[in-house]
């Protein structure tokens, strides 16, 4: 600005330059000043203003055009190095300022003029070295209402990451309360911090900034490195990923209003978690609300230091929630703790101890009778411990039911709500029946991963759970009663407990039938066969049901479930749906428009007979997971349905060809079926004989059980002898007074095989045969069967019984006597050479029912 009677107005004739030539060069110099670049507008509603995008547009200067109402300013990712005096003076009404990504070497001491009403402002990714030349001591004056600030950047780029932080120019920012900022290796929060008086929060450790991360550069952490922050309110303090050299014990005591310690994948070169304990300490007396250390790291070689903490360091802090996960802790020492006056155990609310290496051996038994003192605990996580690994089967013990005159009691905190103790232990055995004392107000058990077997047991005490985790145990053995226990459940997972395919077809709906309020369902992964088609009849509360990876064909009833969202049948062995299942899953659409269906996974088939399911798939109202499910089509090669539709008119046009040549070759089958009829009739007159006999009252009655020197012969191989000849021999003979003819018992030594097996066939009123991998390669396995398959007659069709051992691939050559036998008198069981789990009654039954009553 020019004052006035000092200079002369300027003679543009005289100097040679037309007016036209100033108009020209005015027009250029704002050119220069400001880059006319469109940038996206929008309602700014959190401020009441208007926000503008020009961020990637590759401008090198700030905008000059921008609106005077502009609030939210975003300028990331351009070609911005210096930010000039005065750039954003028209911006009386910004509140938030990002200027991240832009290659920024150079603050001048106005740049941010105008700026009064700023409240937060991102300066990720700059180029600034902190150098007074850089940052001019009052560049950051304007700012007096800013309360954020995040200035982070590549710290590779100072020589061993050392540099200083300018304290007097932070130090004017008196409003700031989150502070986001680049630290070196051996960086001090000097004197001019100490006027950040408002300050609460501190970032010094990893962050990320528009999906970039920006590492912790420090170092160490002295007794000075804080120092300059004495006068701040800070309560929160971050130091994640940060690789410690040096961690002094009174390295925090000048952050006098800490509540939150977080320490994230930091490492330690000379110490352990022990040090942190004790940087820590100063705390003792004070309040805390959260210490949460994880992914902590050590590379002391000192296994003491690096592994194990003491809690007498920092037992009189009262701490709501503790973190110590994935720690590589493997001992916790409690010496000298007083139970009776440790703050820290009446504070605390959650403790997380997941992904360590702790064994309950470590911990000294008699801290478990004061578990009580824990009185305002709400959450316990000491999930996967390190020591077993859920990637590896966990081994149970099937000794059988275990029975203990009384219940164990189990005494919990009194406001405990949470337990995960998913993968603690890979052999734990079988389960015992429990009293839980104070679980009026346990919501969740996780005990998924534990090795449990025999749920044949009560539980007492968790009526009002609502969260059960019990996944990847054993529960072949479990009680139809056993959910009885926990009538409120919303949530149960059954994933991979290896259910009995026979005790859910017989007692699945009793088994879930008390869990009124269940909503979602895990039953995946079980290798589940078959369903009762009234299983969730009694759920209706359902929402989601998983059911994927197991051999299911057929859906139950989802008729009732007015709220189920979602059903999973993936992987299974689906290979069309049914008239009836689709006209089911439409009405549970109907009821429910947010229905979704899973089927991938299965192999259908595209063929004739699967036309109608392939339309459905187009036509349904079911939310189907993409509709393009693999399939078989009827060349026998691999395609997709969405394929096959595709390819509609050819497709039927197939079909339709195919019923034509199905009705002649139909006919041609009548013409055959009856010429084998007659074939059959002439060959067989004395069966049809026998058949019209009994037809007109005339009965041949068989043999009576009473007319046997044996009531049933045993066949087996050697691989079986001691278990047939010891455990179903006391409970079959025993036990039931069953006679049995046992080879290596009954028969004389030295005689022929074939000779015994006809004999003992002869003396023998029931024959069972074990069928084994053993014994199929014997070498008289085909001459036995032939024989066993001789001795069903139309008077004794019961006689033959088959036990198959469930690990068993039955080949095809033996169907012929699978056929011959009833389905009753089939047992499929889990064969072992020297405890084998075995239904004797059931066998018993079938052996001794009575031919006359067939």
């Amino acid at each position: 600005m020019y004052k006035e009677g000092t200079v002369k107005e300027p003679k543009i004739m005289e100097e040679g330059i037309s007016l036209q030539n100033w108009v020209f060069i005015f027009i250029m110099l704002e050119t220069t000043h400001s880059e006319h670049i469109a940038c996206q507008q929008r309602s700014d509603l959190q401020y009441n203003g208007t926000a503008i995008d020009c961020s990637h547009r590759g401008i090198s200067r700030v905008p000059d055009n921008l609106p005077v109402n502009t609030t939210t300013l975003d300028l990331t990712f351009n070609n911005i190095t210096i930010l000039y005096n005065n750039d954003f003076l028209h911006l009386v009404n910004l509140r938030y300022l990002d200027v991240s990504f832009n290659p920024i070497q150079t603050l001048q001491s106005s740049s941010f003029n105008g700026l009064s009403s700023l409240l937060i402002l991102e300066f990720n990714g700059h180029e600034l070295n902190y150098s007074e030349a850089s940052m001019p001591v009052n560049v950051f004056k304007p700012l007096q209402l800013l309360t954020n600030l995040s200035m982070r950047s590549d710290i590779s780029r100072f020589p061993l990451r050392q540099f200083d932080l300018p304290d007097q120019v932070f130090g004017l920012l008196r409003n700031l309360r989150h502070l986001n900022i680049d630290t070196g290796s051996k960086t001090v929060f000097r004197s001019g911090f100490s006027n950040l008086t408002e300050l609460r929060y501190l970032v010094i450790g990893e962050t990320v900034a528009h999906g970039t991360s920006f590492a912790c550069g420090l170092g160490t952490l002295t007794n000075e490195t804080l120092k300059g922050l004495w006068k701040t309110q800070i309560t929160y303090i971050q130091l994640n990923s940060c690789n410690l050299q040096i961690l002094h014990r009174d390295s925090l005591q000048y952050l006098t209003n800490l509540t939150d310690f977080m320490m994230h994948g930091t490492s330690l070169v000379k110490g352990g978690l022990q040090d942190v304990f004790q940087a820590l300490s100063v705390y003792r007396d004070k309040t805390m609300s959260t210490v949460s250390i994880t992914d902590f790291g050590s590379d002391s070689n000192d296994i003491a230091t690096a592994s194990s903490v003491s809690i007498k360091t920092v037992y009189r802090i009262c701490v709501s929630h503790i973190d110590l996960s994935s720690s590589d802790i493997i001992y916790i020492d409690f010496k000298g703790v007083p139970p009776f006056n440790c703050p820290l155990m009446k504070c605390v609310k959650s403790i997380k101890l997941r992904h360590n290496k702790i064994s309950l051996g470590s911990l000294p038994k008699m801290w478990f009778i004061f578990i009580r003192l824990f009185s305002n605990i709400e959450t316990i996580d000491v999930s996967l411990q390190r020591k077993f690994s859920v990637d590896d089967e966990t081994s149970v013990h099937r000794p059988g039911h275990t029975y203990l005159p009384i219940g164990i009691p189990v005494l919990l905190p009194p406001k405990i709500k949470s337990i995960n103790v998913a993968g603690i232990s890979a052999h734990t055995g079988p389960l015992y029946d429990f009293y839980f004392l104070n679980g009026n107000k346990m919501q969740l058990i996780n005990i998924s991963y534990a090795g449990l077997s025999d749920f044949n047991h009560t539980i007492i005490g968790l009526e009002n759970l609502e969260m059960l985790d019990f996944s990847h145990n054993d529960m072949s053995i479990v009680s139809e009663e056993f959910f009885d226990a926990f009538p409120k459940l919303k949530q149960l997972r059954l994933s991979g407990v290896q259910f009995n395919n026979n005790f859910i077809s017989q007692h699945g709906k009793r088994l879930f039938s008390p869990l009124k309020y269940l909503e979602n369902l895990d039953l995946s992964g079980n290798g589940l066969v078959f369903l009762p088609y009234d299983i969730f009849s009694s759920l209706v509360a359902l929402q989601v049901i998983n059911l994927a990876f197991n051999n299911l064909i057929t859906i139950p009833d989802l008729t009732s479930l007015d709220k189920l969202n979602f059903i999973d049948l993936s992987h299974n062995s689906f290979t069309t749906l049914d008239n009836k299942y689709r006209l089911m899953l439409d009405k549970t659409a109907e009821n429910n428009n947010e229905f979704h269906l899973s089927l991938w996974g299965n192999t259908f088939s595209c063929i004739c007979e699967s036309t109608e399911f392939l339309i459905w798939l187009q036509e349904t109202r079911v939310k189907l997971d993409g509709g393009n499910y693999s399939c078989m089509d009827f060349t026998g090669q691999m395609s997709y349905t969405k394929i096959v539709q595709t390819k509609w008119i050819a497709f039927q046009r197939h079909c339709v060809s195919g019923f034509w040549l199905n009705m002649a070759m139909g006919g041609a089958s009548v013409v055959v079926v009856t010429l084998i009829t007659a074939f059959v009739f002439i060959k067989n007159k004395m069966k049809i004989k026998l058949i019209l006999l009994r037809m007109i009252g005339q009965n041949i009655y068989p043999k009576e059980r009473n007319e046997f020197l044996y009531d049933a012969y045993i066949i087996y191989t050697d691989s079986i002898y001691s278990w047939v000849c010891n455990e179903l021999r006391t409970e079959i003979e025993t036990n039931r007074k069953i006679k049995l003819n046992l080879r290596d018992r009954d028969h004389l030594p030295g005689g022929s095989h074939a000779d015994d097996i006809l004999e003992a066939i002869r003396d023998s009123w029931k024959i069972v045969l074990i069928l084994t991998e053993d014994f199929l390669k014997s070498d008289l396995a085909y001459f036995t069967m032939c024989n066993c398959l001789s001795a069903i007659t139309l008077t004794t069709p019961q006689r033959l019984i088959i036990v198959i051992d469930h690990q068993m691939t039955i080949p095809t050559n033996i169907d012929f006597m699978l056929e011959a036998v009833s389905q009753r008198n089939i047992i499929t069981a889990n064969i072992e050479t020297t405890n084998a789990c075995f239904n004797y009654s059931r066998l018993a039954n079938i052996i001794e029912y009575e031919e006359t009553t067939q």
